[in-house]
């Protein structure tokens, strides 16, 4: 008997669809094809019937990020504000997760196209080899980008609302420039524990050039007093009843208790009813008094909380300075009348360093032995120093944990909308000359007879003049009071205003102190400035010594020069 014949292979119902194992060198070339054109591949080898979606989603790649590389190139600002603004980030962080499935969905299918299971062992090793790296470089790439904005995102939808109040629905509208200049009002929060309410420890108010984004940084002392208030403020009504609690004559006027430093929580706590239509009513009536004190419009305003700024620093690597004198740490505040302190922790040292996030805090605040006016210029020097050392590697390294800390560092009314304008000024700022102006010692005195000290005795009228000469504007001259006449203050809390002599620090409005640091100061006849020594002075004027304290505050009178490192 025959044996039965095998039967022969039936051909193939489309020859086409028949692929050989491709060569080693075509399946390298293969993977690095996917990688720019991902998709061209299964057009090249894949069912005819979608082969030309394949094409078309390879294209729409392209198309869509090469709009975005060109309008970015030739529009900073576009580009910041697409990445910034709600719905157009939302956007694109759907697209960029739709490009990496899409790259994923094609290297996996392309090992089915190139006949994977059949390569030999060292090619199949040498195909995962390639292939992991260039699915990194594109799908995980491109799904890292879309977590890193949605962090982005969410913390501005955070910090900078769109719409702000509780149980209430307040819309801001985009600020436009005025006088072609953004003015915002930087508060540093003081809330503690200990505290009943925040208080701004910190007053800045920064006028941008909308254009070139030149910067003035005018600094308000925190015991200013009379603070006034512009006419179609709601505060001024309230203050103008004559009373005498909380002010007289429409200004923020009752002594010592009434320091602008107080007036934000004094607002929320008892005339936030006034403000029913804005989410934080003692920012706006801050940003109302300090319009009227400097003669600009401040348009939104930024509340650092300071106890965790720290952090901020010490994730951006520290902040370079070059400091003029030494700086006391403080010890822990003493619960007594005068506010004083144990011995210090530690001390600051004069000349160039980077200070830690705990450092820096404490330079921007320190004032033992020295006055509100030198910690101005302090603070000053801080925030100049890390808007110039800002650092694109460390923000992209250290990205999410630098955007949540500033969920926790930082509030303001300025809306997700225009914060790409704004990052686009900061980074022109770096390269522009920063001016500053302290409403106070070294910059400015009062003009009250027998007064100097510029914040008891605030002369306004000066102070918008100032601030007019600085911003390149013309003001209303001065005038001086009576000779031989005591001078009251005004009817909106302010002397009468006088031009000061050409010998006193008020005198030339850009006077400020020199650009760079004294060295140590030393004693004409003691011993070099140590942190021992200068410890020594500290624990014999906490025991009482009233000597050496009279010495350190003679040593400390210049610890507010400080240059950005």
């Amino acid at each position: 008997m025959m044996g039965r014949r095998s039967a022969a292979p039936a051909p193939p119902r489309h020859p086409r669809a028949v692929r050989a194992v491709p060569s080693n060198a075509s399946v390298f070339r293969l993977l690095l094809l996917n990688t720019v054109l991902p998709g061209a591949v299964h057009y090249l080898r894949g069912p005819s019937k979608v082969r030309w979606f394949f094409l078309g989603m390879a294209a729409l790649i392209w198309a869509a990020g090469s709009y975005l590389a060109f309008s970015a190139l030739s529009n900073r600002v576009w580009m910041f504000n697409l990445v910034t603004h709600p719905v157009a980030s939302m956007a694109l962080i759907i697209g960029l997760l739709v490009v990496s499935a899409w790259y994923l969905f094609t290297f996996l299918d392309l090992l089915r196209l190139i006949r994977f299971k059949q390569l030999s062992s060292g090619m199949k090793a040498a195909t995962i080899a390639l292939l992991v790296p260039l699915l990194v470089l594109t799908s995980g790439s491109t799904a890292y980008a879309a977590y890193l904005l949605n962090v982005s995102r969410n913390a501005l939808v955070d910090i900078l609302p769109e719409q702000q109040g509780t149980g209430k629905t307040f819309t801001k509208p985009l600020l436009t420039p005025i006088d072609g200049r953004y003015n915002i009002l930087m508060m540093g929060g003081d809330a503690g524990s200990d505290r009943i309410g925040r208080r701004p420890d910190s007053i800045m108010a920064i006028s941008v050039d909308a254009t070139t984004g030149a910067t003035l940084t005018v600094s308000i002392p925190r015991n200013l007093q009379n603070a006034p208030f512009p006419d179609n403020s709601p505060m001024k009504a309230a203050l103008s009843n004559g009373d005498g609690v909380d002010g007289t004559d429409g200004a923020f006027n009752c002594g010592d208790q009434c320091i602008i430093g107080n007036l934000y929580s004094k607002v929320n706590e008892k005339y936030a009813d006034l403000y029913s239509n804005v989410g934080d009513p003692g920012a706006q009536a801050m940003m109302e008094s300090v319009s009227a004190i400097l003669g600009i419009t401040m348009q939104a305003y930024v509340i650092a909380d300071m106890d965790n700024f720290s952090q901020l620093i010490d994730l951006m690597g520290g902040v370079k300075i070059n400091a003029g004198n030494w700086v006391p740490i403080s010890g822990e505040a003493l619960d007594n009348v005068g506010g004083g302190h144990l011995p210090p922790k530690d001390w600051i040292a004069p000349g160039p360093q980077t200070l830690s996030g705990y450092q820096a805090l404490w330079y921007a605040r320190s004032r033992e032995w020295t006055t509100d006016y030198a910690r101005n210029q302090r603070q000053q020097c801080i925030v100049q120093a890390m808007i110039q050392q800002m650092n694109p590697l460390t923000l992209f390294t250290k990205f999410t944990d630098i955007v949540k800390a500033g969920t926790k560092i930082i509030e303001s009314d300025v809306t997700t909308a225009q914060i790409g304008s704004f990052i686009d000024l900061a980074l022109k700022s770096q390269s522009q000359p920063v001016k500053k102006l302290i409403l106070g010692p070294p910059d400015m005195t009062s003009n009250v007879p027998g007064q100097t000290d510029f914040p008891t005795y605030p002369d306004f009228a000066l102070s918008r003049q100032k601030v007019a000469q600085l911003l390149g504007k013309t003001a209303p001259s001065t005038t001086k009071p009576s000779t031989g006449a005591a001078t009251t203050p005004n009817s909106n809390g302010a002397a009468p205003a006088s031009t000061p002599s050409s010998n006193t620090p008020a005198s030339n409005p850009a006077t400020k102190p020199s650009s760079t640091p004294s060295t140590t100061p030393t004693k004409s006849s003691g011993p070099t400035l140590t942190k021992d020594y200068l410890q020594g002075l500290a624990v014999a004027a906490y025991n009482g010594d009233l000597n050496a304290k009279n010495t350190l505050i003679e040593l400390m009178n210049n610890n507010g020069s400080c240059t950005p490192g």
